[in-house]
């Protein structure tokens, strides 16, 4: 096997293997295995066009062709010849469904044309770099941005496998390279990679050891989390004033804290789905493109009892004692604990770090709302939903040109004087199809969990993928900067996906209906609001808004927002360069330093013609060529034929028969010159031609 067959084997399967990383970017495997083949059609081309002998630009042109064609014929294969053979679209609609969703993604054809687009570039650039140029080095160019596509651009947490995946890489191609030589300078390369490698590894290995990272929650069976939402009317009915918790906060409206999430809607309404359960380091919400405000908040609960923990969204951090672990999906908290999880609340004092983010009614009115994570999850509506609740939802958005819009729309609405907030209810309790039906065209009347129910019901209709949440509002502050919560609190709103602003919180419930008033169960009354500092949002685009739940301490952020992200995109990408930089740079200016010491001459005229000869092998092997065995004037005679060129061949002789003399005659004898530059530099330069 060849050299070159060699780096281009072992090119690809470090190219490859990194793709094992993008599983946090896409759950469609079949993008995943659709990339390794472009990574191989890249490889194979490559070697066909370099045997081949074609002119350096009409061959890439000939590689990138092909190459782009296996990409097109993944997407068609997968999703129909139409779909493909229009890229301009196909790309616009995966960056959409990127900036719009939450990696893992789901299969997306335009997603799958950007990822395998972008694993043909990576390959068609690094397949440049080693083989075309004969850089083996800069491998790492190519393999370390698959791996940065994860590690940098997504923010996401990375682990020690992946990062040794790439380490691995790297070294496997520098491996194939070796040009041969001597076992003793093959053996000596293969362990200075070795070590470097693995001074590498151990390195990220300790750092690693002493940061926090997610990790799956291993339970000795299923959790079986109760519905806080089952409790919620009873507590207004009660409305009483006996104090949950109390907490301390940055931020000056205070916040809501969120309990749990409800995703997964019926007709009996919205309740708990099946999520994924982690410990450790919570990752960032997603969707966030605008920049986001950290907050800390100290929450002291008394006797309140539950599985979750009320915490601001999105949580960074919670310091809390006890067994807890979050939804990985939702950020919820909860309570991890094998015996009384219900319990685990009460007395409990923590710390949560959060971030915040405050999107204006202008960035909400221009969103649109075409990604989102389970989109078609958060899409779905049982066969028995009315079809006069869709018609009203179009007829209320009818002049709204944007997702956003819309939910201003329908936000608008609800709080309006068409609606009276009560806890008598005319058909039923909670948001259930048959509540909600009678809500929006009968009674007219209900609670929280009737507008938001409505809402999100109305939002998912026009294709706006929505959710529950159930918490407390921030309450009310106490002279000594504090907030006390009571049970009157706890409330229900609704999120709606949003791009560029993920789950963004409204607040359909009229102002008078907010817990912290004292709502007139009676249907004729029209209760009024009174002093709570309880938020509600704005619906026109025009108007300074109020903050609602996601602006108000109860966001949809991420430390990775767009502005924050692009920091350290470009910081990898100048440690990427510097990284080139110093793969090309340092070994020659090594490789130079100890040629100048060579011949720059000791004084003693049989130490520096040595010298020159040394220098002279290790010219020869850095040009790929073996170094014969024998003695100097034999080893110049195998050279000759190598050199090809008359003056070098001379200069060859004459160098290797002084050698000889140096290295066999009576050192006190030696009466040849010591300097050689002439005659080294013209074997360097017939090597260079050759």
């Amino acid at each position: 096997m060849t050299r070159a067959l060699r780096i281009q084997l072992a090119l690809f399967v470090a190219l490859a293997a990194q793709l094992v990383a993008w599983r946090q970017i896409t759950r469609d495997t079949d993008t995943l295995q659709w990339a390794v083949v472009v990574l191989a059609a890249v490889g194979l081309v490559g070697w066909v066009v370099r045997r081949l002998r074609m002119p350096g630009l009409v061959g890439g042109l000939v590689q990138a062709v092909v190459a782009f064609a296996v990409v097109v014929g993944g997407v068609a294969l997968r999703y129909g010849p139409d779909t493909a053979l229009d890229p301009l679209r196909l790309g616009r609609s995966g960056a959409d469904a990127v900036l719009g969703g939450a990696a893992p993604l789901p299969p997306h054809p335009g997603v799958m044309f950007l990822l395998t687009l972008l694993a043909m570039l990576v390959g068609l650039f690094t397949d440049w770099l080693v083989l075309t140029l004969d850089r083996p080095a800069t491998a790492a160019v190519g393999i370390f941005t698959l791996y940065a596509v994860v590690a940098i651009g997504l923010g996401s947490a990375m682990l020690f496998t992946e990062f040794a995946l790439a380490a691995l890489g790297v070294t496997i191609v520098l491996l194939a390279a070796h040009h041969g030589g001597s076992t003793r300078r093959w053996a000596g390369a293969t362990a200075c990679v070795a070590v470097v490698t693995a001074l590498a590894l151990a390195l990220t290995w300790a750092i690693a050891r002493q940061l926090p990272e997610i990790r799956p929650t291993e339970t000795r069976a299923p959790l079986q989390m109760s519905d806080p939402s089952l409790d919620l009317k009873r507590n207004l009915i009660q409305a009483t004033d006996d104090v949950l918790l109390t907490y301390r906060t940055d931020q000056p409206s205070g916040t809501y804290l969120k309990l749990a999430t409800l995703q997964r809607f019926t007709a009996e309404g919205f309740g708990l789905q099946d999520v994924r359960v982690a410990s450790g380091r919570l990752p960032p919400a997603p969707g966030v493109q605008i920049p986001t405000t950290p907050r800390s908040t100290q929450v002291r609960i008394g006797d309140f009892g539950s599985e979750w923990l009320p915490v601001p969204y999105a949580p960074i951090e919670v310091e809390a004692p006890g067994d807890w672990g979050f939804a990985v999906d939702t950020l919820d908290v909860m309570s991890l604990a094998e015996n009384e999880r219900t319990k685990a609340t009460i007395d409990l004092e923590y710390t949560v770090e959060s971030v915040d983010v405050l999107p204006s009614a202008e960035q909400i009115a221009g969103a649109a709302s075409t990604g989102g994570p389970e989109r078609e999850r958060q899409l779905e509506l049982p066969p028995q939903l009315p079809s006069r609740i869709g018609d009203l939802a179009e007829e209320i958005t009818a002049d709204a040109p944007t997702a956003g819009a819309k939910a201003q729309a329908l936000e608008d609405y609800l709080t309006s004087d068409r609606f009276t907030y009560s806890l008598a209810t005319g058909t039923g309790e909670g948001d259930g199809l048959r509540t909600i039906d009678d809500f929006l065209f009968s009674s007219r009347r209900g609670y929280c969990e009737q507008f938001a129910g409505a809402m999100a019901i109305m939002a998912r209709t026009l294709g706006i993928p929505s959710r529950m949440a159930v918490g407390f509002v921030p309450g009310d502050q106490q002279p000594d900067g504090s907030w006390q919560v009571t049970g009157r609190s706890l409330h229900t709103w609704p999120e709606l996906w949003l791009d560029g602003l993920g789950w963004v919180a409204f607040e359909p419930t009229p102002a008078s209906g907010v817990p912290g008033i004292d709502p007139d169960p009676e249907p004729s009354a029209s209760p009024t609001a009174t002093a709570s500092g309880t938020p509600t949002a704005t619906a026109a685009p025009s108007a300074t808004p109020t903050p609602s739940p996601a602006q108000s301490g109860q966001p949809t952020p991420t430390p990775g927002n767009a502005a924050a992200g692009w920091v350290w995109v470009v910081l990898g990408l100048i440690v990427v360069g510097l990284g080139i930089a110093a793969a090309f740079v340092t070994p020659r200016a090594l490789r130079a330093g100890r040629r100048r010491r060579r011949l720059a001459g000791t004084g003693d005229p049989r130490a520096d013609t040595l010298s020159a000869w040394e220098e002279v092998r290790e010219s020869v092997t850095d040009a790929g060529l073996d170094w014969p065995a024998g003695s100097p004037r034999y080893v110049a005679e195998r050279l000759a034929a190598l050199v090809e060129d008359e003056a070098a061949t001379a200069a060859l002789r004459r160098l290797a028969l002084a050698s000889e003399r140096a290295l066999f005659d009576d050192p006190a004898q030696y009466a040849d010159r010591g300097t050689w530059v002439d005659e080294v530099g013209a074997v360097i330069a017939a090597l260079g031609r050759r």
